[in-house]
């Protein structure tokens, strides 16, 4: 029993060590900031990494007996297995990864690499937009068509739960085009202060760690998966300078 407890908990730490550079890997490149929970990779990662944790340990407790006919065997087709699910469960937390944080309007809304339609990336093929990022979610714009006809269209389109003009690259523009914009949308941090009243000491540690107080700060909110958050944007230059979990609007 002993043996057999000693060669899971090895198996564990070699499964759990893996799992740590998979977190790693998806939570400060893929998921950063607010977005680890906000978009749905939390979860993920727990669902990929507690199958894993679970399911490979325990088999080796069940199967290893010292000496047995073909253990070694046994031991490399779990390893395998289990490296195959973890490589699938990566290829699903990369193709949902968040691709573009887009403002629109006066907002931001998340858009996920697989929001975005071959048909719609086919009519960028040769801009910057043509394919989502890979290496974490880059800030852009967005602009309606000038065509009224085709703002009709958009619009109808979204209100039917269609694709909305963040979904559609070919109407990306440069976040640099719109900081203006981002500017006189943004609200200062004594707002967000009203909308989060027991959240103050987060607030004032969110400014510490920034090295900013609420004059160097404003806020907008960002539309996500699972619940909105707060772009966190400074003062001067409209950059994006955070992601952070507190509410945004009036409304919950």
């Amino acid at each position: 029993m002993f043996i057999r407890l000693r060669a899971s908990a090895l198996y564990l730490a070699a499964t759990a060590t893996v799992a740590t550079l998979v977190f790693l890997l998806m939570r400060w490149m893929w998921y950063p900031g607010a977005l680890f929970p906000a978009a749905g990779g939390r979860d993920l990662f727990f669902l990929i990494s507690g199958v894993d944790l679970v399911l490979g340990p325990l088999i080796v407790f069940i199967i290893y007996r010292p000496g047995k006919k073909g253990l070694k065997f046994d031991l490399a087709a779990i390893g395998m297995v289990q490296l195959l699910a973890l490589a699938s469960g990566i290829w699903v937390l990369f193709e949902s990864r968040p691709a573009y944080i887009v403002f629109i309007k006066d907002r931001f809304e998340l858009v996920r690499a697989n929001d975005l339609a071959e048909e719609d990336l086919a009519k960028v093929r040769n801009g910057p937009f043509a394919r989502a990022p890979r290496a974490g979610p880059r800030v852009v714009g967005a602009l309606l068509p000038k065509d009224p006809n085709e703002q009709f269209r958009i619009g109808m389109a979204a209100m039917q739960g269609g694709k909305d003009v963040h979904l559609l690259p070919q109407y990306y523009v440069p976040y640099d085009e719109l900081k203006g914009d981002v500017m006189l949308k943004a609200f200062p941090m004594a707002r967000l202060r009203s909308l989060n009243p027991s959240r103050t000491a987060e607030i004032d540690a969110l400014e510490k760690r920034l090295g900013r107080g609420d004059a160097d700060l404003r806020f907008l909110p960002m539309r996500a998966e699972k619940h909105d958050i707060t772009v966190i944007l400074d003062n001067v230059s409209a950059e994006v300078v955070d992601l952070v979990d507190l509410r945004p609007w009036e409304f919950k």
